[in-house]
């Protein structure tokens, strides 16, 4: 039945054409009705969100931290974004935003840990918040920053991303945030 209300006015236009004085219709007013009708057959189409930039989020990511405090680089660690990607899941659709991260003590004593690593990292995000959030598919459900020191894996941080995307816009603070995250270590 529904099919049937866009053409009804096309029925009713030709109906009282009919009824008139015999006159005929411009064709500039035909075309604008059979356009106008086309136009409301069509069926919307969803569209997917354009592929996201993951060396972008790289790059802003390891500006943030270089923009470090500079007795942090010294004294603790440096950071740095090796690879941003998107795990898909079930369907092939992004459902997981993978960030790995690598933490470098700047003395001796081993100073990485993946609450650390997980906390610096978000703090870079929210410092581009509104670019980051730009590229991320509205598919994706959750965040998993992956730690390594040096080159070794030490493991993961896991969040949902709807409690990321409320920290990076200010809905939320970090307690709320942190009461989402796991923690998970290499064994």
């Amino acid at each position: 039945m529904r099919r049937l209300f866009p053409i009804i006015p096309v029925f009713l236009f030709v109906f009282l054409s009919a009824c008139g004085d015999g006159g005929t219709i411009p064709t500039e007013i035909v075309a604008a009705v059979v356009q106008s009708q086309t136009a409301t057959m069509w069926t919307p189409t969803s569209t997917t969100t354009p592929d996201p930039d993951e060396s972008k989020i790289v790059q802003w990511l390891n500006g943030m931290f270089a923009e470090a405090d500079p007795l942090e680089q010294t004294v603790d660690a440096n950071y740095k974004a090796l690879d941003v990607s998107f795990v898909p899941g079930t369907g092939g659709v992004n459902s997981v935003l993978r960030i790995d991260v690598r933490c470098e003590c700047a003395l001796e004593y081993p100073c990485c840990a993946v609450s650390r690593i997980f906390v610096v990292t978000i703090n870079a995000m929210k410092a581009q918040g509104e670019k980051i959030i730009g590229q991320i598919p509205g598919s994706v459900m959750e965040v998993q920053v992956s730690c390594y020191d040096h080159a070794e894996p030490i493991g993961m941080a896991v969040v949902n991303w709807a409690a990321v995307r409320r920290y990076l816009q200010g809905e939320i603070i970090g307690y709320q945030l942190g009461s989402h995250v796991r923690i998970l270590t290499v064994p």
